[in-house]
């Protein structure tokens, strides 16, 4: 675009929003300002009696869950199914389902919505026909996530169908150290790290409201469990990572970390 051509669309702009009332031009500036800001990750944890719910939940959660929050404009959903590998036993009865919420109001008025649409009531039939002895799951916590600056959305790289993902969560013994773990990662070169070893993000977020808190929960991708165990490797024994761990700035942060391995559903977006 040449200059002339540059000025002429902002000031066409300016005149724009000066034309509104003070109102209107607010919003203006405020819309723009939230399609720059980090949106929120939602992510749930279902806990089912059995292997055989879990198999149940599964299919609501694809042929129900999914294709109703993507009405709402709610996007991507995944749902991920633990694999056991050592301690991360724990979670053998639990299925976690990750949805990018581009509003807060979004985040709070899904369910109601859900409520209000009947064909979600048809596809999830087998939840609400069931009863307190008997339920198709028997808990769900919810952890909501603001997204880092680096990583504003929900990301879904390309790695095929024997892709593998990660989850961890750090908590932190008080709110300062957790953000000093936060930038460490946002600011600090680790999230840049992780692209160069194929460590792919798919989020990263800050726990806004959830259990163990204060805490921060992210997620990466491998085009498999090899490929996992290499970039790891790479990871470990990187000069940077070597460099960046030994900055006084990050010490005695993350003093708690779980972790899970997950696979995605037939019909995961993630």
């Amino acid at each position: 675009m040449k200059r002339r051509d540059f000025l002429a669309a902002g000031t066409a702009g300016l005149a724009a929003i000066a034309a509104t009332t003070p109102l209107e031009a607010q919003v203006v500036f405020q819309r723009r300002a939230a399609s720059r800001a980090p949106v929120f990750t939602e992510v749930r944890k279902y806990t089912v009696k059995d292997a055989d719910k879990r198999a149940k939940l599964v299919e609501i959660l694809d042929n129900a869950l999914i294709p109703a929050l993507n009405r709402q404009g709610v996007k991507p959903v995944g749902v991920l199914i633990p694999f056991a590998e050592g301690g991360e036993a724990k979670y053998a009865n639990n299925i976690f389902v990750i949805a990018g919420h581009n509003t807060m109001d979004s985040f709070v008025s899904a369910n109601t919505k859900l409520l209000a649409d009947s064909r979600y009531l048809k596809d999830a039939a087998p939840i609400f026909e069931t009863n307190s002895k008997d339920p198709v799951y028997t808990d769900c916590e919810t952890w909501l996530l603001k997204n880092f600056p680096s990583v504003p959305q929900i990301e879904v790289p390309n790695l095929g169908p024997d892709r593998v993902f990660q989850a961890r969560h750090y908590r932190s013994f008080n709110i300062e150290r957790n953000a000093a773990k936060v930038k460490m990662f946002d600011k600090g070169g680790e999230i840049a790290l992780f692209r160069e070893v194929s460590m792919h993000p798919i989020f990263f977020g800050d726990v806004v409201a959830g259990t163990k808190m204060p805490a921060l929960l992210y997620m990466i991708g491998f085009a498999s469990p090899e490929k996992r165990d290499a970039a790891w490797r790479e990871f470990g024994s990187h000069p940077k990572w070597q460099e960046m761990r030994s900055l006084p700035e990050y010490a005695d942060t993350a003093t708690e970390i779980d972790n899970v391995m997950l696979k995605p559903s037939p019909k995961s977006q993630i």
